[in-house]
Protein backbone atom coordinates (compact mmCIF):
# COMPACT_ATOMS: atom_id res chain seq x y z
CA UNK A 1 0.00 0.00 0.00
CA UNK A 2 2.56 3.14 0.70
CA UNK A 3 2.31 5.32 3.50
CA UNK A 4 1.15 8.17 1.15
CA UNK A 5 -1.79 10.65 0.52
CA UNK A 6 -3.79 10.11 -2.18
CA UNK A 7 -5.20 12.72 -4.20
CA UNK A 8 -8.62 13.63 -5.18
CA UNK A 9 -6.93 13.45 -9.36
CA UNK A 10 -5.76 10.14 -8.54
CA UNK A 11 -1.57 10.71 -8.00
CA UNK A 12 -0.20 10.10 -5.14
CA UNK A 13 2.09 12.99 -3.00
CA UNK A 14 4.56 12.48 -0.78
CA UNK A 15 5.01 9.89 2.13
CA UNK A 16 2.81 9.64 4.93
CA UNK A 17 4.75 8.65 8.50
CA UNK A 18 2.49 6.79 11.22
CA UNK A 19 2.77 3.72 13.07
CA UNK A 20 -0.24 2.35 11.49
CA UNK A 21 -0.63 2.30 7.77
CA UNK A 22 -4.40 1.53 8.33
CA UNK A 23 -4.99 4.47 10.77
CA UNK A 24 -2.89 7.09 8.02
CA UNK A 25 -5.05 5.44 4.99
CA UNK A 26 -8.58 7.14 7.25
CA UNK A 27 -6.92 9.99 8.55
CA UNK A 28 -5.81 10.76 4.58
CA UNK A 29 -9.02 10.10 3.42
CA UNK A 30 -10.70 12.59 6.44
CA UNK A 31 -8.32 14.96 6.15
CA UNK A 32 -9.17 15.59 2.11
CA UNK A 33 -12.91 15.99 2.67
CA UNK A 34 -11.53 18.51 5.40
CA UNK A 35 -10.21 20.48 2.65
CA UNK A 36 -13.03 20.37 0.65
CA UNK A 37 -15.94 20.13 2.88
CA UNK A 38 -14.85 22.28 6.03
CA UNK A 39 -16.51 21.82 9.12
CA UNK A 40 -18.10 17.78 8.26
CA UNK A 41 -14.51 17.25 7.96
CA UNK A 42 -13.73 18.45 11.26
CA UNK A 43 -16.23 16.11 12.42
CA UNK A 44 -15.25 13.01 10.44
CA UNK A 45 -11.56 13.55 12.05
CA UNK A 46 -11.96 13.73 15.21
CA UNK A 47 -14.39 10.75 15.28
CA UNK A 48 -11.67 8.83 13.24
CA UNK A 49 -9.07 9.98 15.48
CA UNK A 50 -11.31 8.46 18.18
CA UNK A 51 -11.74 5.32 16.89
CA UNK A 52 -7.90 4.76 15.95
CA UNK A 53 -6.89 5.75 19.55
CA UNK A 54 -9.11 3.13 20.72
CA UNK A 55 -6.96 0.23 20.07
CA UNK A 56 -3.27 -1.28 21.21
CA UNK A 57 -0.88 -1.65 18.51
CA UNK A 58 0.14 -4.69 19.94
CA UNK A 59 -2.88 -6.83 21.42
CA UNK A 60 -5.44 -4.84 18.74
CA UNK A 61 -9.17 -4.23 18.86
CA UNK A 62 -10.04 -5.74 15.16
CA UNK A 63 -13.90 -4.37 15.42
CA UNK A 64 -12.65 -0.71 16.15
CA UNK A 65 -9.63 -1.33 13.43
CA UNK A 66 -12.61 -2.47 11.18
CA UNK A 67 -14.37 0.35 12.16
CA UNK A 68 -11.86 3.40 11.25
CA UNK A 69 -10.72 1.21 7.85
CA UNK A 70 -14.36 1.12 6.56
CA UNK A 71 -14.93 4.99 7.69
CA UNK A 72 -11.79 6.08 6.35
CA UNK A 73 -12.68 4.52 2.84
CA UNK A 74 -16.20 6.04 3.12
CA UNK A 75 -15.30 9.73 3.30
CA UNK A 76 -12.08 9.11 0.68
CA UNK A 77 -14.68 7.53 -2.15
CA UNK A 78 -17.30 10.71 -0.72
CA UNK A 79 -14.20 13.13 -1.58
CA UNK A 80 -13.52 12.04 -4.46
CA UNK A 81 -16.85 11.79 -5.98
CA UNK A 82 -17.85 15.18 -4.99
CA UNK A 83 -14.66 17.13 -5.35
CA UNK A 84 -14.49 18.72 -9.24
CA UNK A 85 -11.69 18.50 -11.61
CA UNK A 86 -9.60 21.71 -11.17
CA UNK A 87 -5.95 22.97 -10.29
CA UNK A 88 -4.50 21.69 -7.71
CA UNK A 89 -2.47 22.35 -4.83
CA UNK A 90 -1.42 20.97 -1.40
CA UNK A 91 -0.91 22.56 1.80
CA UNK A 92 1.29 21.27 5.59
CA UNK A 93 -1.04 19.97 7.79
CA UNK A 94 0.18 18.54 11.53
CA UNK A 95 -1.17 15.70 12.36
CA UNK A 96 -1.34 14.03 16.08
CA UNK A 97 -1.21 10.28 16.11
CA UNK A 98 -1.55 8.37 19.14
CA UNK A 99 0.07 4.79 20.07
CA UNK A 100 -1.23 4.40 23.72
CA UNK A 101 1.43 6.14 25.57
CA UNK A 102 2.31 8.66 23.74
CA UNK A 103 1.42 11.30 21.13
CA UNK A 104 3.80 12.13 18.23
CA UNK A 105 2.91 15.29 15.71
CA UNK A 106 3.37 14.83 11.75
CA UNK A 107 3.66 16.46 9.28
CA UNK A 108 1.51 15.41 6.30
CA UNK A 109 0.89 16.67 2.65
CA UNK A 110 -2.72 17.00 2.08
CA UNK A 111 -4.18 17.89 -2.04
CA UNK A 112 -6.19 20.71 -1.71
CA UNK A 113 -8.70 22.22 -4.42
CA UNK A 114 -7.75 25.49 -5.22
CA UNK A 115 -10.11 26.25 -7.95
CA UNK A 116 -13.78 26.89 -7.06
CA UNK A 117 -16.19 25.90 -9.31
CA UNK A 118 -18.04 28.23 -11.35
CA UNK A 119 -20.89 29.88 -10.69
CA UNK A 120 -23.59 30.02 -13.36
CA UNK A 121 -25.67 33.32 -14.17
CA UNK A 122 -28.64 33.34 -11.54
CA UNK A 123 -26.23 32.82 -8.37
CA UNK A 124 -23.67 35.51 -9.55
CA UNK A 125 -26.03 38.58 -11.02
CA UNK A 126 -29.22 37.95 -8.22
CA UNK A 127 -28.33 38.09 -4.55
CA UNK A 128 -29.18 35.19 -2.43
CA UNK A 129 -32.00 36.60 -0.64
CA UNK A 130 -33.86 37.57 -3.86
CA UNK A 131 -33.95 33.61 -5.17
CA UNK A 132 -36.89 32.82 -3.02
CA UNK A 133 -39.12 35.43 -4.18
CA UNK A 134 -38.37 35.02 -7.86
CA UNK A 135 -38.93 31.49 -8.09
CA UNK A 136 -42.13 31.91 -6.22
CA UNK A 137 -43.37 34.76 -9.04
CA UNK A 138 -41.66 32.85 -11.88
CA UNK A 139 -44.11 29.65 -10.99
CA UNK A 140 -46.98 32.05 -10.77
CA UNK A 141 -45.94 33.78 -13.91
CA UNK A 142 -46.13 29.97 -15.37
CA UNK A 143 -49.32 28.67 -13.73
CA UNK A 144 -51.00 32.27 -15.04
CA UNK A 145 -49.47 31.44 -18.74
CA UNK A 146 -51.03 28.22 -18.93
CA UNK A 147 -54.29 28.58 -17.96
CA UNK A 148 -54.59 31.15 -20.17
CA UNK A 149 -53.71 29.35 -23.08
CA UNK A 150 -56.25 26.88 -21.99
CA UNK A 151 -58.89 29.70 -22.03
CA UNK A 152 -58.10 30.74 -24.91
CA UNK A 153 -58.12 27.21 -26.63
CA UNK A 154 -61.41 26.19 -24.78
CA UNK A 155 -62.94 29.29 -25.29
CA UNK A 156 -65.97 27.36 -26.82
CA UNK A 157 -66.64 24.88 -23.90
CA UNK A 158 -66.53 27.87 -21.34
CA UNK A 159 -68.60 30.04 -23.16
CA UNK A 160 -71.09 28.03 -24.05
CA UNK A 161 -71.85 25.44 -21.06
CA UNK A 162 -73.83 22.90 -22.91
CA UNK A 163 -72.37 20.73 -20.12
CA UNK A 164 -73.81 22.45 -16.98
CA UNK A 165 -75.49 21.64 -15.04
CA UNK A 166 -74.59 17.89 -15.19
CA UNK A 167 -76.86 15.55 -16.89
CA UNK A 168 -79.07 18.58 -18.46
CA UNK A 169 -78.95 16.89 -21.57
CA UNK A 170 -81.12 14.21 -20.23
CA UNK A 171 -83.84 16.55 -19.33
CA UNK A 172 -86.87 16.09 -20.84
CA UNK A 173 -90.42 18.38 -20.68
CA UNK A 174 -92.33 15.90 -18.48
CA UNK A 175 -89.82 16.29 -15.83
CA UNK A 176 -91.63 20.26 -15.45
CA UNK A 177 -94.73 19.94 -16.38
CA UNK A 178 -96.74 19.92 -13.55
CA UNK A 179 -95.23 23.50 -12.98
CA UNK A 180 -96.35 24.74 -16.23
CA UNK A 181 -99.93 24.03 -15.93
CA UNK A 182 -101.87 25.56 -17.91
CA UNK A 183 -99.90 26.27 -20.54
CA UNK A 184 -98.82 22.51 -22.54
CA UNK A 185 -95.34 22.15 -24.11
CA UNK A 186 -94.28 20.54 -26.93
CA UNK A 187 -90.89 19.24 -28.37
CA UNK A 188 -90.52 19.60 -31.95
CA UNK A 189 -87.59 19.46 -34.42
CA UNK A 190 -86.61 22.02 -36.80
CA UNK A 191 -83.45 22.57 -39.31
CA UNK A 192 -81.16 25.18 -39.33
CA UNK A 193 -80.11 26.66 -42.02
CA UNK A 194 -76.80 24.23 -42.37
CA UNK A 195 -78.81 21.21 -41.62
CA UNK A 196 -77.91 20.97 -38.31
CA UNK A 197 -80.90 19.36 -36.28
CA UNK A 198 -82.51 21.58 -33.73
CA UNK A 199 -84.86 21.05 -30.83
CA UNK A 200 -87.24 23.47 -29.84
CA UNK A 201 -89.84 24.06 -27.27
CA UNK A 202 -93.28 25.20 -28.08
CA UNK A 203 -96.08 26.86 -25.29
CA UNK A 204 -99.58 27.59 -25.23
CA UNK A 205 -102.53 27.82 -23.18
CA UNK A 206 -104.96 25.64 -24.99
CA UNK A 207 -108.52 27.09 -25.99
CA UNK A 208 -111.82 25.71 -26.01
CA UNK A 209 -113.49 24.91 -29.65
CA UNK A 210 -115.31 27.79 -30.82
CA UNK A 211 -118.53 27.60 -31.47
CA UNK A 212 -119.93 26.57 -35.15
CA UNK A 213 -120.75 29.52 -37.24
CA UNK A 214 -121.55 30.25 -41.23
CA UNK A 215 -118.94 29.90 -43.50
CA UNK A 216 -118.08 32.59 -46.25
CA UNK A 217 -119.67 30.27 -48.89
CA UNK A 218 -122.93 30.68 -46.92
CA UNK A 219 -123.44 34.50 -46.65
CA UNK A 220 -125.15 36.15 -49.51
CA UNK A 221 -124.63 39.73 -48.60
CA UNK A 222 -121.10 40.66 -50.26
CA UNK A 223 -120.96 43.42 -47.41
CA UNK A 224 -122.05 40.80 -44.94
CA UNK A 225 -118.90 38.66 -46.57
CA UNK A 226 -116.62 41.31 -46.03
CA UNK A 227 -117.27 42.13 -42.78
CA UNK A 228 -117.43 38.34 -41.85
CA UNK A 229 -114.01 38.11 -43.55
CA UNK A 230 -112.55 41.33 -41.48
CA UNK A 231 -113.76 39.76 -38.30
CA UNK A 232 -112.37 36.59 -38.85
CA UNK A 233 -109.26 37.40 -39.36
CA UNK A 234 -106.74 36.37 -36.41
CA UNK A 235 -103.74 37.74 -34.61
CA UNK A 236 -100.93 35.50 -33.86
CA UNK A 237 -98.05 36.43 -31.57
CA UNK A 238 -95.26 34.39 -31.51
CA UNK A 239 -92.72 35.17 -28.25
CA UNK A 240 -89.72 33.88 -29.77
CA UNK A 241 -87.63 32.96 -26.48
CA UNK A 242 -83.40 32.77 -27.06
CA UNK A 243 -81.79 31.04 -23.87
CA UNK A 244 -78.62 32.06 -21.86
CA UNK A 245 -75.31 30.08 -22.55
CA UNK A 246 -76.35 27.50 -19.72
CA UNK A 247 -78.55 24.90 -19.20
CA UNK A 248 -81.10 22.97 -21.27
CA UNK A 249 -84.54 24.76 -22.49
CA UNK A 250 -86.66 22.44 -20.50
CA UNK A 251 -85.57 23.87 -16.87
CA UNK A 252 -86.75 27.00 -17.75
CA UNK A 253 -90.17 26.67 -18.64
CA UNK A 254 -91.26 27.03 -15.43
CA UNK A 255 -90.58 30.50 -16.10
CA UNK A 256 -92.18 30.85 -19.42
CA UNK A 257 -95.08 29.76 -18.68
CA UNK A 258 -95.41 32.23 -15.69
CA UNK A 259 -95.29 34.77 -18.44
CA UNK A 260 -97.55 33.11 -20.59
CA UNK A 261 -100.26 32.79 -17.87
CA UNK A 262 -99.52 36.48 -16.75
CA UNK A 263 -100.00 37.56 -20.68
CA UNK A 264 -102.83 35.40 -20.72
CA UNK A 265 -105.02 36.98 -17.60
CA UNK A 266 -103.61 40.51 -18.48
CA UNK A 267 -105.20 40.57 -21.75
CA UNK A 268 -108.61 39.19 -20.21
CA UNK A 269 -108.74 41.62 -18.19
CA UNK A 270 -107.99 44.73 -20.76
CA UNK A 271 -111.02 43.69 -22.63
CA UNK A 272 -113.31 40.91 -20.81
CA UNK A 273 -115.42 40.22 -24.10
CA UNK A 274 -112.91 39.63 -26.50
CA UNK A 275 -112.74 36.18 -28.05
CA UNK A 276 -109.29 34.18 -27.25
CA UNK A 277 -109.83 33.00 -30.67
CA UNK A 278 -109.13 36.51 -31.99
CA UNK A 279 -105.69 36.74 -30.52
CA UNK A 280 -103.40 33.66 -29.59
CA UNK A 281 -100.49 34.07 -27.70
CA UNK A 282 -97.43 31.25 -28.17
CA UNK A 283 -94.06 31.03 -26.70
CA UNK A 284 -90.95 29.13 -28.96
CA UNK A 285 -88.03 28.49 -27.01
CA UNK A 286 -85.13 27.79 -28.78
CA UNK A 287 -82.20 25.10 -28.28
CA UNK A 288 -79.29 26.36 -29.89
CA UNK A 289 -76.98 23.46 -31.55
CA UNK A 290 -74.84 21.02 -29.04
CA UNK A 291 -77.65 22.15 -26.60
CA UNK A 292 -80.45 19.96 -25.07
CA UNK A 293 -81.76 17.92 -28.00
CA UNK A 294 -79.67 19.83 -30.65
CA UNK A 295 -77.05 18.53 -32.54
CA UNK A 296 -73.61 19.93 -33.43
CA UNK A 297 -71.69 21.82 -31.33
CA UNK A 298 -72.12 25.38 -30.09
CA UNK A 299 -70.43 28.46 -32.00
CA UNK A 300 -71.00 31.80 -32.60
CA UNK A 301 -71.81 31.66 -36.42
CA UNK A 302 -73.43 28.46 -35.49
CA UNK A 303 -76.26 30.21 -33.13
CA UNK A 304 -76.39 32.81 -35.31
CA UNK A 305 -77.85 30.78 -38.24
CA UNK A 306 -80.00 28.31 -35.77
CA UNK A 307 -81.68 32.17 -34.52
CA UNK A 308 -82.68 32.71 -38.28
CA UNK A 309 -82.96 29.46 -39.24
CA UNK A 310 -86.09 29.31 -36.05
CA UNK A 311 -87.67 32.69 -37.36
CA UNK A 312 -88.39 30.87 -40.58
CA UNK A 313 -90.12 28.31 -39.20
CA UNK A 314 -92.33 30.78 -36.61
CA UNK A 315 -93.14 32.89 -39.78
CA UNK A 316 -93.92 29.65 -42.05
CA UNK A 317 -95.68 27.78 -38.90
CA UNK A 318 -98.07 30.21 -38.01
CA UNK A 319 -98.37 32.61 -40.86
CA UNK A 320 -101.49 32.78 -42.81
CA UNK A 321 -103.41 34.42 -45.44
CA UNK A 322 -106.16 34.60 -42.90
CA UNK A 323 -103.24 35.81 -39.76
CA UNK A 324 -101.90 38.49 -38.85
CA UNK A 325 -98.45 37.36 -37.33
CA UNK A 326 -96.15 39.29 -35.04
CA UNK A 327 -93.11 37.92 -33.63
CA UNK A 328 -91.05 39.26 -30.41
CA UNK A 329 -88.05 38.30 -29.91
CA UNK A 330 -86.78 37.83 -26.22
CA UNK A 331 -83.35 37.07 -25.37
CA UNK A 332 -81.52 36.46 -22.52
CA UNK A 333 -78.14 36.99 -20.98
CA UNK A 334 -76.33 35.40 -23.77
CA UNK A 335 -79.54 35.26 -26.01
CA UNK A 336 -79.75 38.98 -25.54
CA UNK A 337 -76.34 38.99 -27.97
CA UNK A 338 -77.95 36.70 -30.50
CA UNK A 339 -81.34 38.35 -30.63
CA UNK A 340 -79.35 41.83 -31.25
CA UNK A 341 -77.45 40.04 -34.45
CA UNK A 342 -80.62 38.37 -35.80
CA UNK A 343 -82.37 41.55 -36.32
CA UNK A 344 -80.61 43.24 -38.81
CA UNK A 345 -80.09 40.32 -41.00
CA UNK A 346 -83.82 39.52 -40.28
CA UNK A 347 -85.22 42.48 -41.37
CA UNK A 348 -82.37 42.60 -44.74
CA UNK A 349 -84.14 38.89 -45.81
CA UNK A 350 -87.74 40.79 -44.72
CA UNK A 351 -87.13 43.79 -47.19
CA UNK A 352 -85.81 41.39 -49.47
CA UNK A 353 -88.82 38.76 -49.57
CA UNK A 354 -91.19 42.03 -49.67
CA UNK A 355 -89.48 43.17 -52.90
CA UNK A 356 -88.89 40.14 -54.66
CA UNK A 357 -92.44 38.56 -53.73
CA UNK A 358 -90.95 35.26 -53.40
CA UNK A 359 -91.31 35.06 -49.58
CA UNK A 360 -91.09 31.47 -48.24
CA UNK A 361 -93.77 29.67 -48.34
CA UNK A 362 -95.30 32.06 -50.71
CA UNK A 363 -95.57 34.90 -47.89
CA UNK A 364 -93.72 37.52 -47.01
CA UNK A 365 -92.18 36.73 -43.41
CA UNK A 366 -93.79 38.25 -40.55
CA UNK A 367 -92.62 41.23 -39.50
CA UNK A 368 -90.67 41.73 -35.93
CA UNK A 369 -92.56 44.10 -33.30
CA UNK A 370 -90.52 43.70 -30.47
CA UNK A 371 -87.12 43.06 -29.28
CA UNK A 372 -86.72 42.26 -25.51
CA UNK A 373 -83.01 42.57 -23.78
CA UNK A 374 -83.33 40.26 -20.40
CA UNK A 375 -80.01 40.88 -18.47
CA UNK A 376 -78.05 41.93 -21.43
CA UNK A 377 -74.17 41.51 -21.95
CA UNK A 378 -72.62 44.52 -24.30
CA UNK A 379 -69.61 42.62 -25.31
CA UNK A 380 -66.98 39.72 -24.42
CA UNK A 381 -64.68 42.24 -23.04
CA UNK A 382 -67.30 42.94 -20.37
CA UNK A 383 -68.49 39.27 -19.78
CA UNK A 384 -64.56 39.18 -18.91
CA UNK A 385 -64.22 42.30 -17.12
CA UNK A 386 -67.12 40.62 -14.82
CA UNK A 387 -66.04 37.10 -14.26
CA UNK A 388 -62.69 38.54 -13.16
CA UNK A 389 -63.21 41.58 -11.49
CA UNK A 390 -59.68 41.86 -9.81
CA UNK A 391 -57.69 44.19 -11.99
CA UNK A 392 -54.09 42.01 -11.56
CA UNK A 393 -55.13 38.75 -12.96
CA UNK A 394 -54.46 38.76 -16.79
CA UNK A 395 -57.80 36.55 -17.69
CA UNK A 396 -59.83 40.21 -18.04
CA UNK A 397 -57.42 41.13 -20.55
CA UNK A 398 -57.85 38.00 -22.66
CA UNK A 399 -60.64 39.37 -24.61
CA UNK A 400 -58.13 40.02 -28.21
CA UNK A 401 -57.94 36.70 -28.64
CA UNK A 402 -61.47 35.78 -28.38
CA UNK A 403 -62.71 34.52 -31.71
CA UNK A 404 -66.83 34.91 -30.01
CA UNK A 405 -67.29 38.73 -30.86
CA UNK A 406 -70.45 38.97 -29.45
CA UNK A 407 -71.29 42.79 -29.33
CA UNK A 408 -74.62 44.11 -28.33
CA UNK A 409 -73.49 47.78 -29.23
CA UNK A 410 -71.99 46.72 -32.00
CA UNK A 411 -75.43 45.05 -33.75
CA UNK A 412 -77.16 48.10 -32.90
CA UNK A 413 -75.01 50.40 -34.85
CA UNK A 414 -74.86 47.81 -37.67
CA UNK A 415 -79.14 47.78 -37.36
CA UNK A 416 -78.68 52.25 -37.42
CA UNK A 417 -76.62 51.80 -40.47
CA UNK A 418 -79.14 49.51 -42.33
CA UNK A 419 -81.73 52.00 -41.55
CA UNK A 420 -79.89 54.82 -42.57
CA UNK A 421 -78.78 53.06 -46.20
CA UNK A 422 -80.35 55.00 -48.92
CA UNK A 423 -82.55 53.62 -51.02
CA UNK A 424 -80.25 52.63 -53.95
CA UNK A 425 -78.13 50.77 -52.14
CA UNK A 426 -80.94 48.74 -50.43
CA UNK A 427 -82.48 48.20 -54.24
CA UNK A 428 -79.13 46.99 -55.45
CA UNK A 429 -78.76 44.81 -52.31
CA UNK A 430 -82.28 43.82 -52.67
CA UNK A 431 -82.17 43.04 -56.67
CA UNK A 432 -85.52 44.65 -57.30
CA UNK A 433 -85.89 48.51 -57.31
CA UNK A 434 -88.13 49.85 -55.12
CA UNK A 435 -89.26 53.39 -54.26
CA UNK A 436 -90.53 52.57 -51.04
CA UNK A 437 -87.35 51.06 -49.94
CA UNK A 438 -85.67 55.07 -50.48
CA UNK A 439 -87.90 56.30 -47.16
CA UNK A 440 -86.11 55.99 -44.10
CA UNK A 441 -89.38 56.23 -42.42
CA UNK A 442 -90.47 53.06 -43.56
CA UNK A 443 -87.10 51.42 -42.92
CA UNK A 444 -87.54 52.78 -38.93
CA UNK A 445 -91.15 51.78 -38.65
CA UNK A 446 -89.58 48.31 -39.26
CA UNK A 447 -87.13 48.48 -36.70
CA UNK A 448 -89.23 47.13 -33.33
CA UNK A 449 -89.02 49.01 -30.00
CA UNK A 450 -86.42 47.58 -27.45
CA UNK A 451 -86.93 46.67 -24.21
CA UNK A 452 -84.27 46.43 -21.28
CA UNK A 453 -84.94 44.61 -18.33
CA UNK A 454 -82.28 44.74 -16.20
CA UNK A 455 -81.54 43.23 -12.54
CA UNK A 456 -80.54 45.46 -9.76
CA UNK A 457 -78.24 42.64 -7.75
CA UNK A 458 -77.42 41.29 -11.07
CA UNK A 459 -74.37 38.93 -10.16
CA UNK A 460 -72.84 38.10 -13.72
CA UNK A 461 -73.53 41.60 -15.64
CA UNK A 462 -72.19 44.70 -14.36
CA UNK A 463 -73.72 47.15 -13.57
CA UNK A 464 -72.76 50.00 -15.89
CA UNK A 465 -73.78 47.90 -19.03
CA UNK A 466 -77.75 48.25 -18.71
CA UNK A 467 -76.54 52.01 -18.84
CA UNK A 468 -74.26 51.56 -21.87
CA UNK A 469 -76.69 49.59 -23.42
CA UNK A 470 -79.87 52.73 -23.36
CA UNK A 471 -77.25 55.25 -24.00
CA UNK A 472 -75.58 53.53 -27.40
CA UNK A 473 -79.09 53.31 -28.30
CA UNK A 474 -80.59 56.72 -27.58
CA UNK A 475 -77.34 58.15 -29.70
CA UNK A 476 -78.77 55.90 -32.48
CA UNK A 477 -81.96 57.27 -32.77
CA UNK A 478 -83.30 54.19 -31.91
CA UNK A 479 -86.42 53.32 -29.39
CA UNK A 480 -85.67 51.92 -25.97
CA UNK A 481 -87.49 51.26 -22.93
CA UNK A 482 -85.51 50.33 -20.15
CA UNK A 483 -86.76 48.79 -16.36
CA UNK A 484 -84.66 47.94 -13.72
CA UNK A 485 -85.89 45.35 -11.13
CA UNK A 486 -85.27 45.80 -7.49
CA UNK A 487 -83.82 42.74 -5.69
CA UNK A 488 -83.69 40.63 -9.07
CA UNK A 489 -80.38 38.54 -9.41
CA UNK A 490 -79.18 37.76 -13.10
CA UNK A 491 -82.00 35.09 -13.82
CA UNK A 492 -84.43 36.72 -11.60
CA UNK A 493 -86.16 39.65 -13.37
CA UNK A 494 -89.38 37.89 -14.62
CA UNK A 495 -89.72 35.85 -11.33
CA UNK A 496 -90.45 39.32 -9.77
CA UNK A 497 -93.90 40.41 -9.81
CA UNK A 498 -92.92 43.74 -10.71
CA UNK A 499 -90.00 42.80 -13.95
CA UNK A 500 -93.06 40.33 -14.95
CA UNK A 501 -96.07 43.00 -15.15
CA UNK A 502 -93.44 45.38 -16.94
CA UNK A 503 -92.37 42.68 -19.34
CA UNK A 504 -96.06 41.50 -20.21
CA UNK A 505 -97.18 45.50 -20.40
CA UNK A 506 -94.30 45.86 -23.27
CA UNK A 507 -95.43 42.60 -25.19
CA UNK A 508 -98.98 43.59 -24.99
CA UNK A 509 -98.53 47.36 -26.02
CA UNK A 510 -94.93 47.66 -27.24
CA UNK A 511 -94.79 50.23 -29.18
CA UNK A 512 -92.72 53.61 -30.12
CA UNK A 513 -92.96 56.05 -27.51
CA UNK A 514 -92.17 59.52 -28.19
CA UNK A 515 -89.85 59.72 -25.13
CA UNK A 516 -88.35 56.25 -25.23
CA UNK A 517 -89.67 56.18 -21.49
CA UNK A 518 -90.58 52.98 -19.34
CA UNK A 519 -94.23 53.77 -18.34
CA UNK A 520 -94.49 51.48 -15.84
Amino acid sequence: MGNQVLQSNGHTRGPLRTEDPWTAAGLGAALELRAVEGSLLTRAYSYVNLQASRYHPVSGNVCSRTNAIFLGLMLRNQTLRRVPRGQLHTRQLRVHTSNGFHTQSKRITVAQHAGARPRGLATTAIPGFLVPPLMFIGLLVGLWTWKCFWIIVLQNKLLYLTWLPPFTRSEVIADYQLECKPVRWKKKEIRSLDGTKLAICEGRIPILAPKESRSLADRSDPRERKQASDSDRKKSVVICYLQGNGGSTPMRLPLLSQVLRTISETSKSLDPHSDPQTTRYTIVALSYRGYWKSSGRATQSGLEMDAQACLNWISETYGGPETDLEIVIWGHSLGAAVATSAVPAYLARQIKDQTSCNGRGGQPLAPVTRLILEAPTSSIKDMLVSLYPQKWLPYRYLWPFSWNNWDIKGSLRHLAKWRDQDGETLSSQSGTPNANLGSTTARSDMIPPIFLLSAEKDEVIPAYVPGQIEAQAKSLGLSIKTKSVLGAMHADAPLKLDGRKSLVAFILNGSHSPDGRSHT
